[in-house]
C-alpha cells in the first residue's frame, strides 16, 4: 500500500513539473515573439493578435500569461535586458585595460549578431517610455541594473590591480561605458552594414580603452 501511494505521488510530481516546464516554455516563446514584433512594428502599432499570430499560438494564449500588452512589453524588456547585460559582462575578462576593453567590445559585437532584434526593441521601449509611466519605470530599472553590473566588473578589476581608476570614478566611468555601447547599438540599427566594418570596432575598443586606462584629460 505504501509503495503504491509513493508511486501515485511520484506520478503527480512528474505531471506538475511537466506542466510547469511547458508553461515556462510557452511564456518564453510569447516574450521572445513579442520582442521581435515590437521591434518591427513599434509598441503602439503592435497588437496582441500580431504577437499570437507570429508565435503561432491561439489568440487568447498571450493574455493567459500576461494581463495586457503593457505587462508583456515590460516583462520582455526586463528579461531581455538582463539577458544581454549578463551575456556581455560575464564575457568580460583580462588583466589589463587593453584586454578588458577588447573582451567587452567583442562580447557586445557577438551579442549584436546573436540577438539582432534586441536593440531595435530596446530603443522602441525607450520611445514608448516617453509616453508610458510603467514602461518608463521598467526601462530605468533595466538601465540602472546595467550600470550597476558594469560597476561591479570595474570594482573587481580595480581590486585585482587590473585598472588604475579610483573608486570615486567608477560610477561615472560605468555610465560612460554604457552610453558608448548603447550609442553604438543605436548606430548599428540605422547602419547595419557597419557590423562588419573592422574600423568601427577598432575605434570602439580604443574609446573604451581611453576610459579604462584613465587617459582622458579633464575638461577645463
Amino acid at each position: 500500500m505504501s509503495i503504491q501511494t509513493n508511486n501515485i505521488w511520484d506520478e503527480m510530481i512528474v505531471r506538475l513539473l511537466s506542466r510547469a516546464k511547458l508553461k515556462e516554455e510557452k511564456s518564453q516563446l510569447i516574450i521572445n515573439t513579442a520582442l521581435k514584433v515590437f521591434a518591427e512594428k513599434g509598441y503602439d502599432n503592435a497588437t496582441i493578435a500580431d504577437i499570437a499570430k507570429s508565435a503561432k499560438v491561439s489568440m487568447g494564449l498571450p493574455l493567459y500569461y500576461f494581463s495586457n500588452k503593457e505587462e508583456l512589453a515590460c516583462q520582455a524588456l526586463e528579461l531581455s535586458s538582463d539577458q544581454i547585460t549578463n551575456s556581455i559582462l560575464n564575457a568580460v575578462t583580462g588583466n589589463s585595460p587593453e584586454e578588458i576593453s577588447t573582451s567587452l567590445i567583442n562580447a557586445f559585437r557577438k551579442n549584436i549578431r546573436l540577438y539582432p532584434d534586441f536593440y531595435p526593441f530596446y530603443f522602441e521601449m525607450w520611445s514608448a517610455s516617453r509616453r508610458n509611466k510603467k514602461i518608463k519605470r521598467v526601462f530605468k530599472t533595466a538601465l540602472d541594473n546595467t550600470i550597476n553590473a558594469t560597476k561591479e566588473i570595474l570594482i573587481n578589476s580595480q581590486k585585482r590591480g587590473c585598472l588604475s581608476i579610483g573608486l570615486e570614478d567608477i560610477e561615472s566611468i560605468s555610465i560612460s561605458l554604457v552610453s558608448k555601447v548603447d550609442g553604438l547599438g543605436l548606430m548599428l540599427i540605422q547602419y547595419p552594414q557597419l557590423i562588419e566594418n573592422e574600423n568601427i570596432w577598432r575605434m570602439a575598443k580604443k574609446m573604451c580603452l581611453s576610459v579604462l586606462d584613465n587617459k582622458i584629460e579633464d575638461l577645463k
